[in-house]
């Protein structure tokens, strides 16, 4: 699994096929959808991606010392999870104030 920090290394293949999402602890919901983002990768002959962030948003838009925010995994854990499923590239983007405020477009 190709790991890159930020969208700005990032070349898209072809054919790719992407997930998006905060992944945190690799349940057996999102190891389902990523069995379906493999099997759709495989029937264009494309490549998976899966876009996440760091840290995770609810720690920068709702954190506060009141109600800690229990992570299941890690950054590095995450990483060593999602390459276990088998993910050809993962793009971790920098979640902050500013990037939560842009549009979806």
């Amino acid at each position: 699994m190709k790991v890159y920090e930020g969208s700005q290394s990032f070349n898209k293949p072809n054919r790719a096929v992407v997930t998006m999402g905060t992944f945190d602890g690799v349940h057996l919901g999102h190891q389902r959808l990523l069995q379906l983002l493999r099997a759709k990768a495989r029937e264009i002959g494309g490549e998976t991606v899966l876009v996440t962030f760091w840290p995770h948003p609810r720690l920068v838009l709702t954190h506060t010392h009141t109600t800690p925010i229990q992570l299941l995994t890690g950054l590095e854990e995450k990483i060593t999870l999602l390459a276990q499923q088998s993910v050809d590239h993962l793009v971790v983007l920098p979640f902050t104030p500013a990037f939560s405020q842009l549009s979806a477009s």
